[in-house]
């Protein structure tokens, strides 16, 4: 059996906010843009392929995501210093910039909707 992951959720207040963030900062590439009820179905793909982030507009009951450590989408880099270098040069803020951890290293970067992401290094 071949199985793999195809897209992962970002829940947004703004999806154009959102589109801009990751294809302006973060260089990814929008794949689909159709209209999805009163909202848009939004997927963007990484530079380097994969999986996609489907920017999916939040509905005001849902509750927050934790503003105080990263969510469940981790990204990885070939050389994590020189991807933080070229992010934080395109305005990506970084909460923490890269360090060594015990398990490898590690930064975490902020979306413009405030969410925190993981970047490791492979």
């Amino acid at each position: 059996m071949a199985l793999g992951i195809s897209q992962v959720m970002i829940y947004v207040e703004d999806q154009q906010r959102a589109v801009d963030f990751w294809t302006g900062k973060m260089g990814f590439k929008v794949t689909r843009d159709m209209p999805y009820g009163v909202d848009r179905w939004i997927e963007i793909e990484p530079p380097v392929g994969g999986a996609r982030l489907v920017i999916h507009k939040a509905e005001p009951k849902w509750p927050a995501l934790a503003q105080d450590r990263p969510n469940h989408v981790l990204f990885h880099a070939d050389d994590i210093v020189k991807t933080h270098e070229e992010l934080a040069a395109r305005g990506v803020e970084f909460t923490q910039p890269p360090k060594q951890e015990p398990w490898g290293w590690s930064a975490v970067f902020k979306d413009d909707e405030g969410h925190l992401f993981h970047l490791g290094q492979r």
